[in-house]
């Protein structure tokens, strides 16, 4: 709402109790020397002249401050300074410099009241090189105004006014860069929403910046709308709260504001003694200025609403209760025994996998078209995997299937085939006439059981599960065209060879195949020499491809 305008107010009894509080504590927080950030989010015009139309309208100050400029002499002297006596107390030096305000205060003691300050005014007073001041407006014409008074003048930089609402403004600037924070919170509550939205809000501020020296003005109405804040704070907030009440009328009757309050949580230290003992000074002069009727209701009161002890014990962690405490440790040894039954039982089982029982025991592949995977585990109802480009080779080529001819579907058939298995031929380093009958005679029953036989003849395609291309005698096999590793080559040359008594390796036993299959087709031409009568030279060629 924007309709409120707080020059018809100015100088009334709660502004007196509000700047009064506002300065002394702001006094007590610069005497030390770290900087203070001092935030305003109502801050008005900042500098009301009393002839003002809309203060002359309803003259409040009549009540508030006049009764005290009145009587000044008590703590000041003639040039507006405070007596010896008075130097100490907050009220003293509140006068002081209210009558530094004033147009005639370079003539000596001002003989009238012609202008009052607002907050800004009071709080950039005492800002040191470090210190500042942020003023939030949302009303613009109010912002005119603020820009025109002395308190944008003489500033000298440390006050930054905002045209903006000032509870979102303080949610915004906090946590400030200044070790500590001072707010002023005085909205109009014009709206019944205001005082949640400033709990919410100060419960917010508290959270972000927890030390937070805060201080909130709320009106006493007789609706008694003022408990619905004081009680939300006083349930969440985790910091100390000091409630200070001036009342200058009875609450009866249904409108008007009877007495004015303020909410201070963190405060410094010994604040509420200092400011109780100057409000005492205040409600003895309002009660001689104030009518016979008004004048007994005139009282001070001053209350910690949220002491410290139990601030200190809502921000140390809780213990937890015996019963709770209780539950939870039946509950953790409920957890752990379960747990261990469930690693009792799993442990035998475990033990006899690693063993190898609880299934089928593996065995031992004992194909012998399959040197590369002799002693290979695995399950003996598993079948080999067989890539689908192994597929197509054996279809190719006449293969039967892998798991056929390398698992046998029962153990008993494999170990009679096994058994029936003609002896392989020797490896590298033998003779050739160490054996050669016995090898020599199981030769042909060997090479034709091979899963390779019925190929097409003259195919060169390479199969380490073959059988050898040479037997022992040196004669090529007609039955394998296959390549197989080097200890199964034959041991004898051509005689016009000159490595005669080395061993043939894969590659020369196919080129010597290859080229007497050729001299039988064209007629066994001379050793050594092609079909155009041509030298060839020793060195064999490479694989035809099919």
């Amino acid at each position: 709402m924007l309709a409120y305008q707080h020059a018809y107010h100015a100088g009334n009894f709660a502004d007196l109790h509000k700047h009064l509080l506002a300065t002394t504590l702001a006094e007590q927080l610069l005497r030390k020397e770290s900087p203070v950030t001092f935030i305003d989010t109502h801050a008005g015009r900042g500098w009301y002249p009393l002839a003002a139309r809309e203060t002359e309208q309803l003259r409040e100050y009549e009540q508030g401050v006049l009764p005290l400029w009145q009587v000044r002499d008590r703590w000041l002297t003639d040039a507006g300074e405070p007596k010896s006596p008075s130097a100490d107390k907050p009220l003293a030096r509140w006068l002081a410099r209210l009558a530094d305000m004033q147009p005639d205060a370079a003539k000596g003691s001002a003989s009238e009241l012609s202008v009052y300050p607002g907050s800004p005014w009071w709080l950039s007073q005492s800002l040191r090189r470090g210190d500042r001041l942020l003023a939030y407006e949302l009303h613009p014409g109010e912002i005119y105004h603020f820009d025109q008074a002395p308190v944008q003048r003489d500033s000298l930089g440390k006050v930054m006014r905002r045209q903006q609402d000032g509870l979102s403004g303080l949610l915004a600037a906090v946590p400030v860069t200044t070790p500590r924070v001072a707010v002023l919170i005085d909205p109009s509550y014009e709206l019944k929403n205001d005082y949640r939205d400033v709990a919410e809000v100060v419960v917010e501020t508290l959270r972000k910046s927890r030390h937070a020296t805060i201080m909130i003005w709320y009106p006493l109405l007789p609706a008694g709308r003022q408990h619905d804040l004081l009680e939300r704070l006083k349930k969440h907030s985790p910091a100390p709260m000091w409630r200070s009440e001036l009342t200058i009328d009875s609450p009866e009757g249904e409108h008007g504001m009877y007495g004015s309050g303020m909410l201070v949580i963190n405060p410094p230290w010994q604040f509420d003694r200092q400011f109780s003992t100057a409000m005492q000074e205040v409600v003895e002069v309002l009660k001689g200025a104030l009518p016979a009727p008004q004048s007994v209701a005139v009282e001070h009161k001053g209350l910690w609403w949220l002491s410290e002890e139990v601030a200190r014990e809502r921000s140390e962690p809780k213990p937890m209760p015996r019963e709770r405490l209780l539950s939870l440790r039946k509950l953790n040894q409920k957890v752990k025994r379960d747990s261990d039954v469930e690693v009792t039982q799993a442990k035998p089982k475990r033990e006899k996998l690693k063993r190898g029982e609880g299934w089928a025991k593996p065995r031992v592949r004992n194909d012998s078209a399959t040197p590369k995977a002799k002693g290979k585990r695995h399950s003996a109802t598993a079948k080999p995997k067989t890539s689908i480009k192994a597929q197509v080779k054996d279809e190719v080529h006449g293969h039967s299937a892998p798991s056929q001819k390398r698992v046998s579907e029962k153990p008993a058939e494999r170990k009679s085939t096994a058994a029936v298995e003609p002896t392989r031929p020797r490896g590298k380093g033998e003779t050739a006439g160490k054996g050669a009958g016995k090898d020599s005679a199981s030769w042909s029953d060997w090479s034709s059981s091979v899963p390779g036989k019925g190929r097409r003849e003259g195919s060169t395609r390479v199969s380490m599960r073959s059988t050898p291309a040479i037997g022992r005698d040196g004669q090529v096999n007609p039955n394998s065209t296959t390549k197989l590793p080097r200890k199964y080559a034959a041991k004898q040359r051509p005689e016009d060879n000159k490595d005669v008594g080395k061993p043939l390796d894969a590659r020369e036993a196919r080129a010597l195949r290859e080229k007497q299959e050729s001299n039988a087709m064209r007629g066994k031409a001379a050793p050594g020499k092609d079909s155009s009568g041509k030298k060839q030279g020793n060195k064999p060629r490479g694989p035809r491809k099919p």
